[in-house]
């Protein structure tokens, strides 16, 4: 079992420069063509600043591991889910304070044995402290046979 305690812990805010390579490749990646992750001036006749950030772009955010993660069983994660909510959509040239803490963390049993739940919320602030996004994702371990 997880402990608890983490429910709550939020961790230092870490600072995420928006950079118009990174979109594109990511665009690439997901297999999105549309032009306002790839060409700026027809992204700015779309209203935005530069280049759009895809929707899931936020999953790119990598900083320091919180300990909780850290001491997982690897063998034993799986991702359950992911969702994301926007207060309004970031471009290139932004810089995105990010807060990660622990929202809840719970068991459940199946034939495999206990589970155990950990749903972590990722929250991204422009240079204003103004909330652009709040990611949800729902780790689960495995219960052992």
């Amino acid at each position: 079992m997880i402990d608890p305690s983490i429910i709550g812990v939020e961790t230092k805010p870490e600072y995420h420069e928006v950079e118009k390579g990174a979109i594109r490749k990511f665009a690439t990646a997901i297999g999105d063509d549309n032009p306002v992750y790839f060409d700026e001036e027809y992204a700015k006749g779309k209203g935005y600043s530069s280049l759009l950030a895809p929707l899931t772009f936020p999953t790119t955010f990598r900083g320091e591991l919180q300990d909780w993660f850290k001491n997982l069983d690897k063998n034993r994660l799986l991702h359950g889910e992911q969702e994301y909510r926007y207060e309004r959509r970031f471009c290139a040239g932004e810089k995105i304070k990010l807060v990660e803490k622990v929202a809840d963390v719970y068991e459940k049993s199946g034939k495999n044995g206990t589970m155990t739940f950990i749903v972590r919320d990722r929250e991204g602030y422009d240079e204003t402290d103004k909330k652009v996004f709040t990611e949800r994702s729902t780790f689960i371990i495995r219960g052992e046979k």
